[in-house]
């Protein structure tokens, strides 16, 4: 009997193995992938030939602003102011600050940051939350003072704090549970008063 068992599993072995080759060779062959060609790799230009000057917000504090000038700006200023006028400027940021006096450029406080010849970008601090700025990139010519070259578009720093105005859709915890109290306290009664006292 133990001889008949030990055939049997033996032979429920040999299955499994031969029906287990036979599937490890009736596989298909695994496809090799398909190669992508990618294209070389291009790198950013240094310049693009503009005449421009970008601001951003960086914090309630801070600006940011990175700019470009062009051969052709530079020729054009000598044309205007003289051959040697490049050399005899000298280059500065002026901030307008138009929170109160918008688009109004020519009543509008500023103050001025001198630059150096190889600066393309400026850290600005204006230290004025949720205020309006615009900045020019120009130079200083001794014989006619600030001359703009290029404007920035107009950004608004950030408050510094929370805001005051409360959405109704997500108001805060707090201002749900004051709404519950005021509401209980002036229109509502206790379950206490509900209920009916036995005679």
């Amino acid at each position: 009997m133990i001889t008949l068992i030990v055939l049997l599993a033996l032979a429920l072995l040999a299955g499994i193995f031969i029906w287990y080759r036979r599937r490890q060779t009736a596989r298909p062959a695994a496809k090799p992938l398909p190669v992508v060609e990618t294209s070389p790799r291009k790198e950013l230009p240094q310049k693009y030939g503009k005449d421009e000057i970008v601001l951003m917000v960086k914090d309630p504090y801070w600006l940011y602003a990175y700019w470009e000038l062009s051969d052709a700006k530079k020729e054009e200023l000598k044309n205007r102011f003289g051959l040697s006028a490049w050399e005899k400027s000298r280059p500065l940021l002026r901030i307008y600050d138009l929170t109160n006096n918008p688009y109004d450029f020519l009543h509008a406080p500023f103050f001025e940051i001198a630059i150096t010849e190889m600066a393309d970008n400026w850290y600005i601090h204006t230290g004025k939350p949720c205020s309006t700025f615009c900045v020019d990139l120009g130079r200083w010519f001794p014989e006619h003072g600030f001359v703009t070259i290029a404007r920035s578009n107009i950004v608004t720093t950030p408050a510094d704090r929370p805001s005051e105005v409360i959405d109704p859709l997500w108001p805060p915890l707090e201002a749900c549970w004051q709404a519950v109290e005021g509401y209980g306290k002036a229109k509502g009664i206790s379950s206490s008063l509900l209920v009916k006292p036995e005679e």
